[in-house]
């Protein structure tokens, strides 16, 4: 095979830099460059965060980029023999407002967890945090909704944290579920925002006290019948002379009104038992003794009661340093 030397003479020489990669952002490299410094050679001048995504490490893991001792922007453009320290999130150090690399925090968290985090959503749900899944989301469908609901979004995938439209993210280095939800509350700080048991484990909505619960929150609830328009609205017919008045449906008649129909004005018929279908799903032995403790989600209707798995989930959750 014959050598291209014209490509080879037109061809830009490499130019090459020092890397050195800090604490948990280690685990994205090979195994011989982490915890030590090593040269990587590159074409051009790319910008630093292409050659940092390049050797691994998302973007959204990174919180600080010191070349030659000084700190620089994503953008900053590598042009050769540059010294380049690439450090995580620091907890306990404080470097001034002005060098951190990752986007402002959200005012409330808020999560979208790709399709291998199930059990991670249901942990972050009853702790209270608003978090979307569905074991179905495609990577498109999770950038636009990290995008457009500025969400957080939770993820395995490195190449889906590489995606430039991704500004809140984190990649999980836990693969227990448990050790996971540890991860995301030190990480995002949240221990002081668990709510627990607000929100449904099965849908996200929330989740309110049975008793307390309006109407209008009730699955169960028949929609109200369309009324009449009272005098003066839009819509409003007036009684012919001569045609007898009608009696506006979307108001109850008077218990002394004869023309009423027995179930409104007798007064001893009990009324019909609030949230009655869904309490027929909740064992008698749970109405006698839980009554009063019992909520139900605004959204889907679960009902929630406590029993048996409260305690062992405490103490499970317990394991990882989670009082709920």
């Amino acid at each position: 095979m014959g050598i291209d030397v014209a490509s080879l003479l037109h061809r830009s020489p490499q130019s090459t830099c020092e890397f050195r990669f800090y604490e948990e952002l280690g685990d994205f490299l090979a195994p011989e460059r982490r915890k030590r410094s090593f040269v990587h050679a590159f074409d051009g001048t790319p910008s630093v965060k292409d050659r940092i995504e390049s050797l691994g490490v998302p973007h959204t893991e990174v919180d600080l980029i010191l070349v030659d001792g000084e700190p620089v922007p994503f953008s900053h453009r590598l042009t050769g023999g540059e010294r380049v320290a690439v450090y995580p999130m620091f907890e306990r150090f404080e470097l001034g407002e002005a060098n951190h690399l990752r986007p402002t925090p959200l005012r409330e968290p808020r999560f979208v967890l790709d399709v291998h985090l199930g059990r991670l959503a249901s942990y972050l749900r009853l702790l209270g945090f608003d978090t979307l899944y569905r074991n179905d989301y495609d990577d498109d469908e999770l950038q636009a909704i990290s995008r457009d609901e500025h969400r957080i979004l939770l993820t395995r995938d490195t190449g889906l944290l590489k995606r430039s439209a991704i500004t809140h993210g984190a990649f999980l280095h836990q693969t227990d579920p448990r050790r996971q939800l540890r991860e995301v509350l030190d990480r995002f700080q949240l221990d002081a925002r668990i709510a627990p048991f607000s929100r449904c484990a099965r849908c996200n909505g929330k989740v309110q006290s049975l008793a307390a619960m309006p109407d209008e929150h009730d699955p169960d609830r028949e929609p109200p019948k369309e009324r009449d328009p009272s005098p003066g609205e839009p819509g409003r017919r007036d009684p012919d002379p001569g045609e007898p008045a009608r009696r506006d449906p979307g108001h109850a008649p008077l218990e002394h009104d004869p023309d009423a129909p027995p179930e409104i004005r007798d007064p001893s018929r009990p009324k019909p038992e609030k949230h009655g279908s869904a309490m027929s799903a909740v064992p008698s032995n749970v109405l006698a003794g839980h009554a009063d403790a019992l909520s139900r989600c605004r959204d889907c209707g679960q009902i929630y009661w406590p029993g048996s798995h409260l305690t062992r989930l405490r103490q499970r959750l317990a394991e990882v340093g989670v009082a709920i």
